[in-house]
């Protein structure tokens, strides 16, 4: 699967893996704003295409931005823990993180703030009953199984 990538900075860094058996691709930040306190937005510098070489449209896909693991050293969260980039958006991706734990440090430019994968769902049927099928969990959620 090929991905276009278009710099909008030019210190912008194409998504990398550090090994090959990695299975995302981190990206570096280009720049950062406070937007709010303690909020923080980082800037990629990039854009990018999904190129659907055989022009399939059955399933939907998008490039998948989740944190790092090794945030926990940053005291900072992304804002909605996974990003979505939709298939058709075209502008820079940008990731927020909440800076939960003041007393430690955020990222710098030129950090790696997230990793992206590629991401892929089928067109979905959505239709409307007034029963669903008994399960042995049933409505059983939230760690009701005990673990």
């Amino acid at each position: 699967m090929k991905v276009r990538v278009k710099k909008l900075n030019p210190n912008a860094v194409i998504p990398f893996k550090t090994h090959d058996s990695d299975f995302c691709y981190d990206c570096v930040a280009v720049s950062r704003e406070e937007i709010a306190p303690n909020v923080y937005k980082y800037g990629l510098g990039l854009a990018f295409e999904i190129v659907r070489e055989d022009g399939s449209v059955e399933t939907i896909m998008d490039l998948d931005a989740r944190p790092r693991s090794s945030v926990w050293k940053t005291g900072m969260v992304l804002s909605n823990c996974t990003g979505t980039i939709d298939e058709s958006y075209r502008g820079e991706v940008c990731a927020i993180f909440y800076h939960v734990l003041p007393d430690m440090s955020i990222y710098e430019v030129g950090d790696r703030v997230v990793q992206i994968c590629l991401g892929k769902t089928e067109q979905i049927e959505f239709e409307e009953t007034d029963e669903l099928t008994s399960t042995e969990r049933g409505t059983g959620g939230f760690g009701s199984t005990g673990k």
